[in-house]
């Protein structure tokens, strides 16, 4: 993914947001425990994907059925999806950690605490203000993206919504998982009064979301 296509993905549609249930009891979802899960998918994806099986058991057709919920998830994709990424897993190379950003942070924790408040979903702001908006509020570039789950039981589910990605064809928030150009992530995760909780990752190719110096690499095209 190029530097000036993330302003593009930033506007792709929301994981998890097919899920047809009211809102859960909220379970506090630890913002560490994302980023592991976050980098423990890009260290190691061809492991990943084989983990997914335990998954790809709790699906009876298109509805999901969480062994510790008692209620089923309605899908888009059902199985389908869960093959289909068990099968981009096992050619997907190996990536780079991530590193902690606080102005990113900062970012996705703005946009959290906007929508606990409206129970909206999302990228845009209440507001109308995009990722990078929020970004150069704080100081930083535009040059970020951002992905959104929703409704997620734990960190490994939050993760798993993302990289599955379900009902969003062009796979937007696993390309941005996977993407080896960004290096730095900030998130944020807390109740959400529609889905029960949601968590944001802001990522940027440097951590501060700026375009990075001469030398750094990546192909320029303009932010949108």
């Amino acid at each position: 993914m190029h530097i000036g296509l993330w302003q593009v993905a930033a506007g792709l549609a929301l994981a998890g947001a097919s899920a047809a249930y009211a809102a859960p009891t909220i379970r506090p979802i630890d913002t560490a425990s994302l980023i592991d899960q976050l980098n423990a998918a890009r260290a190691d994806p061809h492991s990943y994907g084989r983990g997914l099986q335990q998954y790809r058991a709790w699906f009876h057709g298109d509805l999901l059925r969480y062994p510790t919920l008692d209620y089923d998830i309605e899908t888009e994709e059902g199985v389908a999806v869960v093959d289909e990424t068990i099968a981009w897993l096992g050619r997907q190379s190996t990536l780079a950690r991530v590193e902690p950003s606080m102005l990113l942070a900062k970012a996705a924790a703005a946009h959290l605490a906007d929508q606990a408040r409206t129970g909206a979903q999302g990228h845009a702001g209440s507001d109308g203000s995009s990722p990078g908006e929020r970004v150069r509020r704080l100081g930083g570039g535009a040059y970020v993206a951002e992905i959104i789950s929703y409704g997620s039981v734990d960190a490994v589910d939050a993760m798993r919504q993302l990289i599955v990605d379900d009902g969003v064809p062009d796979r937007g928030h696993r390309e941005i998982v996977y993407s080896a150009e960004l290096r730095f992530a900030g998130a944020a995760c807390g109740p959400h009064p529609v889905y029960g909780s949601m968590c944001v990752i802001d990522l940027g190719v440097t951590p501060d979301g700026h375009w990075p110096s001469p030398g750094g690499g990546g192909a320029h095209r303009s932010a949108r």
